[in-house]
């Protein structure tokens, strides 16, 4: 499961109700909506509908989402002021009627991905066209984790106590574990609901 923050401009990817890694990103500059050519970026769930790029070599620039053999030098100036797409590309698909999915709104026909950038100076700040950009180092580690099919959950904001109750757990040893800290009222609701939604289809497909 991915999660993304709009408000902290991060990604946490969930395994097993544990947070295995956290990233930093930049969604939209135009802010957050779900308009056709809005350039914004979607809220809700989605899934990963398609993964792009496995073994393309680092930095490699992708144009209507096919690699095209050339390199991007990343933080230079063109690279700081275009939106090139580089080095791995997962494409999401919404799943909630009226929000991001369907007719004009639809965030997989918008176009709307998780993708590398030669812009990572800009990472950590909203400075994307309406997709999730990240740093070419980090996502490969993110493609190489999540499969065809990984929920992904776009909220505006993923609670910061959650963030510092999980480092401080870190920090001592132990691995933060999700349905522990919902016992003790941390839990925010919607991280909780989608957990939920992940244990119920794992128990499905055991059936």
């Amino acid at each position: 499961m991915i999660l993304i923050s709009i408000k902290e401009q991060k990604l946490l990817l969930i395994q097993d109700n544990y947070k295995v890694a956290e990233y930093p990103i930049s969604t939209s500059k135009f802010g957050i909506g779900n308009k056709m050519e809005s350039n914004m970026t979607p809220l809700g769930n989605h899934i990963v509908k398609e993964k792009i790029g496995d073994h393309v070599p680092h930095n490699s620039i992708y144009k209507d989402g096919k690699f095209i053999d050339e390199k991007a030098t990343i933080n230079n100036k063109e690279a700081l002021s275009t939106d090139l797409i580089t080095t791995r590309i997962l494409k999401l698909d919404g799943l909630e009627n009226g929000i991001n999915k369907g007719g004009e709104i639809d965030s997989f026909n918008r176009g709307i991905w998780i993708h590398g950038t030669p812009a990572e100076e800009n990472i950590g700040t909203p400075a994307s066209h309406g997709c999730i950009r990240m740093k070419n180092d980090d996502v490969i580690l993110l493609f190489n984790s999540v499969e065809v099919g990984t929920s992904v959950n776009i909220e505006m904001k993923i609670m910061a106590q959650i963030q510092e109750k999980q480092n401080n757990s870190y920090n001592r040893g132990h691995s933060f574990r999700l349905k522990d800290r919902r016992k003790k009222g941390v839990m925010d609701s919607a991280l909780w609901k989608l957990g939920n939604t992940e244990r119920r289809k794992k128990s499905e497909r055991r059936k």
